[in-house]
């Protein structure tokens, strides 16, 4: 290996080990007093392991990207294996129990010397393993280490077996600083064979399975409508009968719920007071959504929806959320003043004098603004033969303000002299979409002027 590449090697072995030593450890937090909880099982795969013997050195690291995890050895040379998992995943509460998991492609064949199995301990110092060899392997205590395997046939591949972890784990959940776990020989001193499991390059990936008791705590992030238009902090509703969603989450998992209001807005007593409807969800998290029905909703009505999470497992529920005010309305854009140039007309026909027409128009609306005008060029019906189908699609500025012109041009090598076209404008604000009526027009450089 050249000396840069080593170089570079030890390098980014510091960076990680740094990062290592930042990680924040899991900290078990009890539910309080009443707060129901549920148990979780998590599943972590290793983000990192390697195995490492007596033959690697310095100018020969271990390889990361192994498909076996070597462990055990005899007189020539020795093996460990290195793991380490991300814990950052795992929810506030209570560690019940955690099992290492780990197939076992190949025991070792049977030796004079009795069968140790393999002990697992808790490092407790930083390491890389794109540059690990026998030499900077880091330090393990013999607290809480845990020895299983030993009663397997000697040579056979014995499938997924596992160690009881949870003490480990909970030393983590204490304070430990995470620096993974670490597989051995209890007695590296004997001739005791080698071990082959599988490693995360395998299709049996390693697995830290902890379950944990963890408080419900279920919550939303806010009440969502379809066929509508954000304005500032107020909604317009395109629809009397939108669909109404939210998403929702809780540590403790369980079946998840969504229960919405709509009601009267209190700014508008004159519509109405009090609430309108409220319906809870059957769709499953994580995006629990109602369909509004007909008849409860009024085009013109000023209204206001709230939203919050249920448990039904737990039984628990988050707070409502804010309420979210919002219109109902059933105006769309108008389109005015729409031309086109250069053309003129002739015998009742829209004649274009030239292959790049500007197309122009405006569009208005009440209350919203800006729009988003775009203009559709296509083939005339009545002239199947040059061709069907949409042209060109123009769009003006996103962010043209209501009530100003829009132009747009046709880009060269679109059009063909003697084509027979049609064109219209469509606006829109969200769902609150106009388009203006198909005006025909041919293209003919001949009466250019």
């Amino acid at each position: 290996m050249s000396a840069p590449s080593l170089l570079r090697r030890r390098a980014l072995s510091l960076l990680v080990a740094a990062l290592a030593v930042a990680a924040p450890a899991v900290a078990p937090a009890p539910a309080a007093a009443g707060t129901p909880a549920l148990v979780v099982v998590k599943t972590l795969l290793p983000v990192d392991d390697v195995h490492v013997s007596t033959g690697h050195d310095h100018d020969s690291p271990a390889r990361p990207d192994s498909q076996f995890l070597l462990v055990g050895g005899g007189a020539a040379v020795d093996h460990r294996a290195y793991l380490r998992f991300d814990l950052s995943s795992l929810p506030q509460g209570v560690i019940r129990s955690a099992a290492l998991r780990i197939a076992v492609a190949k025991t070792p064949t049977c030796r004079q010397v009795a069968r140790e199995g393999i002990e697992v301990r808790r490092v407790v110092e930083p390491w890389a393993a794109d540059f690990l060899h026998w030499g900077n392997t880091p330090a393990s205590t013999p607290d809480d280490a845990v020895t299983a395997l030993a009663d397997l046939p000697c040579g056979v591949s014995a499938g997924q077996t596992e160690w009881p972890v949870t003490d480990l784990v909970h030393d983590w959940a204490a304070g430990a600083e995470n620096h993974g776990l670490v597989l051995q020989s209890p007695d590296e001193s004997t001739d005791d064979g080698v071990w082959y499991l599988s490693s995360r390059e395998n299709d049996d990936v390693p697995l830290l399975s902890v379950t944990m008791e963890v408080p419900s705590a279920p919550s939303t992030r806010g009440v969502y409508v379809t066929q509508s238009h954000q304005d500032g902090d107020h909604l317009w509703l395109a629809s009397t009968t939108p669909r109404v969603y939210t998403t929702v989450r809780d540590p403790a998992g369980g079946q998840l719920a969504g229960e919405f209001q709509i009601e009267h807005d209190p700014a508008a007593p004159d519509q109405g007071t009090g609430l309108i409807w409220t319906a809870t969800s059957s769709q499953p998290a994580p995006k629990p959504t109602v369909q509004v029905p007909a008849g409860l909703l009024q085009d013109g009505w000023r209204i206001r929806l709230r939203v919050r999470a249920h448990n039904v497992t737990a039984g628990t529920a988050s707070d409502w959320s804010p309420w979210q005010s919002a219109t109902l309305s059933s105006v769309v854009p108008e389109i005015t003043g729409a031309e086109l140039t250069p053309s003129h007309e002739s015998g009742g026909v829209t004649v274009a004098t030239s292959l790049t027409p500007t197309f122009a128009a405006t569009a208005s609306h009440p209350f919203l603004d800006p729009l988003h005008v775009a203009v559709e060029v296509e083939h005339d019906p009545d002239a199947p033969a040059q061709g069907t189908g949409l042209i060109w699609y123009g769009a003006g500025l996103d962010d043209t303000a209501s009530g100003a012109q829009t132009q747009v041009t046709v880009p060269a090598g679109l059009l063909q002299d003697g084509w027979r076209l049609r064109w219209r404008v469509r606006a829109n604000a969200g769902p609150f979409m106009s388009q203006s009526e198909w005006r025909t027009f041919t293209v003919d450089l001949s009466q250019d002027h």
